[in-house]
């Protein structure tokens, strides 16, 4: 009985919370170890596989571009900062199962442990978040874009080239570096097809477009010169 003569409401909630048992995969593990990504040297082993962490990709194309990364980003250096994060992790009574586990598959197989793998892909999604502003959001721009009406999927779709201001490279917008911000928005697109099929779909079409003459009639290049002049007088932007 409470202090006022009524009985506490059992709303259930409760119920199975204290059998309740964590047990950390090679995603939490990878997340946890604490390696980060080093974007002047990291990029060329891991930029595709970053587009990918960026739309959620998943299936038989994720497991490809992970498996080219691990190849071409594996080093001594990696294998032993994984090793001993590993052992830091389990020190953690709540881990230590689940790392004992995850040590001995990477003792065996040090490449293709499926802790090795989830770091690589921790590593590609830090990548990408180099070229996203705080707060960037494709799943929002996914929910906007199914729900909008024809006409204005577009324009809303377009709101990611934003991710791509470092392949325009420069404020100029010279032909090459416009063709480079579209072909960006093209891979996110067919990265995207299963995990964001509408703003994937507007992202591909916008991508098959041909080049408009002049940068001030490419509204994808708008997007990017915007965020790139801003970036110059608010360096904090980027």
């Amino acid at each position: 009985m409470s202090d006022h003569g009524l009985e506490p409401l059992d709303d259930g909630l409760d119920d199975g919370l204290d059998d309740f048992v964590f047990e950390p995969d090679g995603w939490d593990m990878a997340t946890d170890l604490g390696i980060g990504v080093d974007p002047e040297t990291d990029r060329p082993a891991l930029d595709e596989l970053a587009d990918a962490m960026l739309v959620w990709a998943e299936g038989a194309e994720l497991e490809r571009l992970t498996d080219e990364a691990v190849e071409r980003i594996w080093s001594d250096e990696l294998q032993e900062l994984i090793r001993e994060g590993l052992q830091r992790l389990g020190l953690r009574a709540e881990w230590a199962a689940g790392v004992e586990a995850a040590l001995a598959e990477f003792d065996r197989h040090p490449r293709t442990a499926q802790v090795s793998r989830e770091v690589v892909r921790h590593l590609a999604l830090q990548l990408g978040h180099e070229d996203t502003p705080f707060f960037f959001c494709f799943d929002c721009l996914e929910e906007g874009v199914a729900h909008a009406p024809a006409a204005e999927r577009r324009g809303l779709a377009l709101r990611a080239a934003i991710v791509a201001c470092r392949n325009a490279a420069v404020p100029e917008g010279s032909a090459a570096r416009r063709r480079a911000v579209r072909l960006r928005l093209g891979r996110l697109g067919e990265l995207g097809r299963e995990s964001l099929p509408a703003l994937a779909a507007e992202l591909r079409a916008i991508a098959a477009e041909p080049l408009p003459r002049r940068a001030a009639e490419d509204d994808a290049w708008t997007v990017v010169s915007a965020r790139l002049q801003a970036e110059v007088i608010r360096p904090e932007l980027n």
